[in-house]
This record gives structure tokens, C-alpha cells and sequence, in this order.
């Protein structure tokens, strides 16, 4: 009898009457297989298989097949016997399901690599990427290392990473197209792991800028041994830009709204560089002796007037003249006091421009290859010197990793984003470190009563480029609707559920609607925790506004057609009914108190149909005098307006 008879040949054949083996979650369908010899034994037989995997959502042994993926199977030279029991079903129309588990017998002779956050052949639209996975069996040490080969058009690249309780996190640069990966541990090879990097078809960038004053040479700050040049500062903020991205778009995946990231500028254009060097107008004595807020302005209005000026760029932009004075007091400083000693300092975001001062760029890496290594270098900085940005941890890896959120924090208000009182978005980006290392190399979490003495946000201005709409409202007795009543969100606001307004996602945990920053301790607390477990306890997160917000932004997302565009036009806030109105559909609804941009409550729309009209609800703290709403359309679109009660 042939132990391979009745399995499909094609994927198109009936799925109907599925058999799980071993309580497995997979059905395995053929698609190309190679027949062995003779037809009528599997025995000393090696079959190679093209399978379509179907997660399987069990009811006793019948499961109803979902959510298809593709693996390759190498079905080894094993006795018939052994073969028809796992790898076969010995029936007519019964489905083949692989046991992806390894023979008891086999379990400690080999290692088994597992990778966790990329399914192979799967497409990303940023080069820099993490890859994190296990070693899932045999024996593993935290001494060994993993060997990882990236082959391109016949080129290989070889590099090593660290194992910790059997995890590992790999830092690969993409090139365009296809990448081969190669994983080895302890002479046992991963079957070759396929990666595509293709950018996004757009015109919306994010460009990287290297601001040089007029009278100053380019050489940012830095120890004698560093190279400062302005191409050494170039390659740190390139890679930094990557970063970045890279973080972008892990962080929106593992919050479960997809991979989602934006493009750089050599990415939508290949002519031109990964930083570009702006010669601009302003003196350098002059920039050392303006506010961060005013070298903003100018800078940004210098840039929009210059050939970059495009509505279609956002500028993520360092100042080469920051220079940190220097001083002879011994006792630690607060961080109000380390900027007193330093000029041509920024670290603003909002509308079409990201700022920052060098005072601490000499600690970034030069190269994809140095990247653990600078956030790994424990040497003290030297405070009489150069600046200490470091989170209060006083090292040259704690300056790289805070520096480094903090640019992931303001370019997220170039997005619209405003505070919150947790996760990258409030003070949760100084352990961005976390992300890229394991085990004991990452640095303990930092609180925010830590980073700042006196209790004061370190980092959190924000300048927005937009021009604001100012709508006084005076209120004397509760809100009521005028005009005409939908069926649903106007009429029926009180008595809608949850879940027609909030996002739930099978593949995260559900997640009501963010409370109100003055909801209870014991709530954020909770809340806290619940992301820290979701993201592999490296601290770092979107809070769920913030997700949601970037994953129909306009940055984020393939560009839609001027005539689809049209249609978006009409995204209006009425003061008078306080309802909002969108021909789109809206997705996200943020208020905000406009003296310091936290948020204070949203309203989540991802069901496959948005809302076109939304009551806003009339129940925040009286604290708060002056408001702003926030609405993202289903096309990405936003519409600021602020008013007072």
C-alpha cells in the first residue's frame, strides 16, 4: 500500500474533512512534490514539499483551516512505517498535517532555530531590520554564539550575535530585493530564511539633515579620538534615521495594526543621499545664542524655502554647531542645569521638522556592525566636557540610547502625535536600548521620577507647524445635540458598545478605550504591565492611540489617487453641536490639552466601515480650560482644532 496515497497535488483541491495529527496547529497542503521511488514505498525515500500551511482552529480533532502562510518541508529518509504515521494520512480526501515538532529520541542531539517576529518570504519596506528568535531544542549555552550569513545576488555577509536563555536578537541591513538568510548554531543550520526589502510606492519621505552654520566648520563635539567630520556625522544620523525606522515599524506590529513604518529619503529618491548637508544662512554665534524654539522657526522656515522646501518632506535635522560649554562643578546636575551649559541645543518636534543639537552624536555608531557595541559602552562621560544626556545613567551607551529616543519621540509629533502618559509618547523611550539587546546586557528600566529631580518632563516640548484654529465656545449648562440625530453615534452614543468604537484584534490582547490621564494609579499600573508582557519586557511601546493614529497616517500608508483624495476634503469639527463630520470616515478622535498636548481621551473607529459622524463626548476635567481635537480620517487626514469651555 502506498503510505502517501490520497494526499491533494494542488492547493485549489477540497480542503473539506481536515485530520489533525498530534494535536498539531497546521494542515500542510502539497503544492509541488516530488514522488518517491518506487511508487510503491517511501522507504529510503527524500521528498521535497512546496506546502500552503493553514492555521487550524480546533473543535476536538476537526478544525476549520484560516490565515494561510508558506513554509518549505524537507521531509528526511525515515522507514515507511515512521513516515505514514507523521507525515501522512492514509485516507482518501483527508489533508496531510506536518508535525513541525521533533522525534523524543531526537530532541537533545539537535538544535532547533526558531524565528518569531518574520515569516519567510515575507516583504518589508525598511532595509534595517530585527530579527529575534529562539533556539527552541537541544543543548544551549549563553557563551556560544549564532552565525547568521545574509546572501545577496551571490554575495555573503557573515556576522555573529549573542544567545541569552535562548533567545537572540540579529541587526541585518537589507539590500533591495531578495536576501537569503542563513542561521547556524552550534552546527546546526536553519533552512535558508527569505526576506524582500522593496520601499513603498510614495513621494512622502522623511529626510534626514545635516545642518551646517554659516562660519562653522561641520565637526560636531566630540573626543579628540572620535572622528567628527561632517561625513562621520552623516553616517551616525543615517544610521540613526534606520533605526528609527526600524523601531517605527516593530513597535506598530507588535501593537498588532501591522509592520508599518515610514520611507526615508533615499528610499522615494535614490539620487539623493541617506543625510544631506544644508549650508544655512544663519551665523554660528547668532545659533548659540538662540532658543531651541527659536532656532526651530528659523531653521524650519530656511528649509521650506531652500530647494528641499516640499510638503511632501519631513525634515528630521541636527545642528552641527551645539557645543556643550563645559564646567568645573562636581556634583551631578539636573538636566535644566546641563542645558544652561550648552548652546545651539534642540530637541523639538511638531509639524514638518524634527530638531536636534550634536552634543552627544559622537556616541552614535558609525555603522550597522557598531550598533550593540554604542549601546553597550559603559565608559563614563566626562561631565566637565561634554554633554550628559544620558538618563542620569552617566554612560556613553545611556547617551546613545536617550539621545536616540528622544528623536523617535519627536519625530513622532512630526506625526501628529501628541503626549501620553506612558509608553514612547510620554517618558517611556530612554530604554530604547532594551529593544536590540538581550539577557542581562540591557540596562535596567529607568522611571521618570529618575530622569528628572524636580519632577519635570526632560524632553517634551513641541512646536507645531500647523496653524492652529482657535473655536471659543462659552458653556453655562450642560451640551446637547442640535440639529438632526444619526441613528448610531449621535442618537445612540450612550448605548453603543465598545467594540463599535474600539479596535479588537484577534492577535492582541483586547483593549478597551484609553482612560482619561486622570483615571486611577492602579489602572495605569495595570495597563503598564500589560504592554511591558505584550513587548518582551523591553519597556518600550505604542500606547494604543498612538498606534492606531500612525497606521492610517498618511506617512504610513501607499498613497491614493487625486480623485479618491477629493472626496476627504470635508473633515469638520462643529463647535456648536460638537460633532464631527468626515465624507471619509473617521478613525481616530483625540482630546488634548492644548497648554502642554497630553492626551486626555480617544475614540478608536477600525471597523471595516468608520464612522462618518461622531458626538464628542462632553466630560473632561475641569482642569483643563483650552482643548484641542484631534480627527484622522480613513485616508490619513487630520484636522486640528482648538476651543475653550
Amino acid at each position: 500500500m502506498n503510505p502517501c496515497k490520497g494526499l491533494p497535488r494542488s492547493s485549489s483541491e477540497e480542503k473539506s474533512n481536515i485530520t489533525i495529527l498530534n494535536d498539531e496547529q497546521f494542515v500542510c497542503i502539497p503544492v509541488r512534490q516530488t514522488w518517491p521511488k518506487p511508487r510503491g514505498s517511501c522507504d529510503g525515500a527524500t521528498t521535497i514539499w512546496r506546502c500552503q500551511m493553514w492555521q487550524v482552529k480546533r473543535n476536538g480533532r476537526v478544525g476549520v483551516a484560516k490565515r494561510p502562510t508558506y513554509r518549505t518541508a524537507l521531509l528526511p529518509s525515515l522507514p515507511a512505517v515512521v513516515l505514514t504515521r507523521r507525515f501522512c494520512a492514509l485516507h482518501d480526501n483527508r489533508i496531510m498535517v506536518m508535525d513541525n515538532r521533533m522525534n523524543e529520541t531526537n530532541k537533545n542531539d539537535q538544535n532547533s532555530i526558531f524565528i518569531t517576529n518574520f515569516q519567510h518570504g515575507e516583504t518589508v519596506n525598511y532595509s534595517l531590520i530585527l530579527l529575534k528568535g529562539n533556539i527552541t531544542f537541544g543543548v544551549c549555552n549563553n557563551y556560544d554564539k549564532l552565525r547568521c550569513i545574509v546572501i545577496y545576488n551571490g554575495v555573503k555577509r557573515e556576522s555573529f550575535w549573542d544567545i541569552y536563555n535562548r533567545e537572540f536578537k540579529i541587526i541585518l541591513e537589507l539590500k533591495l530585493g531578495e536576501n537569503i538568510i542563513d542561521l547556524e548554531y552550534a552546527g546546526v543550520h536553519k533552512n535558508l530564511f527569505t526576506l524582500f526589502y522593496e520601499p513603498r510606492k510614495t513621494n512622502l519621505r522623511v529626510t534626514p539633515v545635516y545642518i551646517v552654520c554659516q562660519g562653522h566648520d561641520g565637526c560636531f563635539q566630540s573626543p579628540v579620538e572620535v572622528e567628527n567630520s561632517i561625513k562621520s556625522a552623516c553616517s551616525r544620523i543615517a544610521i540613526g534615521s534606520k533605526l528609527i525606522q526600524c523601531v517605527t515599524a516593530e513597535k506598530l506590529y507588535e501593537s498588532g495594526v501591522g509592520r508599518k513604518t515610514f520611507q526615508l529619503e533615499h528610499e522615494v529618491d535614490h539620487k539623493n543621499s541617506e543625510c544631506i548637508v544644508f549650508s544655512s544662512s544663519l551665523n554660528v554665534n547668532k545659533a548659540r545664542k538662540m532658543k531651541q524654539e527659536e532656532l526651530w522657526t528659523h531653521f524650519g522656515r530656511e528649509l521650506m524655502l531652500s530647494d528641499l522646501g516640499s510638503s511632501e518632506r519631513k525634515f528630521l535635522a541636527f545642528i552641527s554647531c551645539t557645543r556643550f560649554k563645559g564646567t568645573d562643578i562636581d556634583k551631578p546636575m539636573t538636566h535644566d542645569e546641563i542645558l544652561s551649559y550648552t548652546e545651539a541645543y534642540a530637541a523639538l518636534g511638531g509639524g514638518g521638522l524634527a530638531l536636534f543639537g550634536t552634543a552627544c552624536l559622537y556616541t552614535w555608531p558609525k555603522s550597522t556592525s557598531d550598533i550593540i557595541d554604542a549601546f553597550l559602552e559603559c565608559s563614563p562621560v566626562n561631565t566637565r566636557r561634554f554633554m550628559d544626556d544620558s538618563g542620569y545613567r552617566g554612560t556613553l551607551g545611556g547617551c546613545f540610547a536617550t539621545t536616540l529616543g528622544s528623536v523617535l519621540h519627536e519625530l513622532g509629533h512630526t506625526f501628529d502625535l501628541g503626549h501620553t502618559k506612558d509608553g514612547i509618547m510620554g517618558r517611556g523611550f530612554d530604554n530604547i536600548d532594551r529593544i536590540f539587546l538581550v539577557g542581562n546586557k540591557r540596562s535596567a528600566l529607568i522611571k521618570d521620577s529618575m530622569n528628572n529631580f524636580n519632577g519635570k518632563p526632560v524632553q517634551h516640548s513641541t512646536v507645531l507647524l500647523q496653524r492652529n484654529i482657535n473655536v471659543t465656545m462659552n458653556v453655562a449648562e450642560p451640551l446637547r445635540v442640535l440639529g438632526p440625530r444619526s441613528k448610531t453615534t449621535l442618537g445612540n452614543f450612550a448605548s453603543m458598545s465598545k467594540s463599535d468604537i474600539v479596535r479588537r484584534s484577534p492577535n492582541v490582547t483586547p483593549i478597551t478605550r484609553p482612560s482619561s490621564v486622570y483615571s486611577s494609579i492602579t489602572n495605569r499600573i495595570y495597563d503598564t504591565k500589560r504592554n511591558m508582557n505584550r513587548n518582551g519586557n523591553d519597556s518600550i511601546y505604542w500606547t494604543r492611540n498612538c498606534a492606531i493614529l500612525l497606521s492610517y497616517h498618511r506617512w504610513f500608508n501607499n498613497e491614493f489617487g487625486r480623485e479618491r483624495q477629493a472626496i476627504t476634503r470635508y473633515l469638520k469639527f462643529d463647535k456648536n453641536k460638537m460633532m464631527i463630520i468626515s465624507t471619509a470616515g473617521i478613525r481616530i478622535v483625540e482630546v488634548r490639552d492644548e497648554s502642554n498636548g497630553m492626551v486626555l481621551d480617544s475614540y478608536e473607529f477600525t471597523n471595516v466601515l468608520p464612522e462618518k459622524r461622531f458626538l464628542l463626548p462632553f466630560s473632561f476635567s475641569h482642569k483643563t480650560k483650552m482643548l484641542t481635537v484631534v480627527v484622522e480620517d480613513d485616508l490619513g487626514n487630520v484636522l486640528k482644532q482648538t476651543f475653550t469651555y
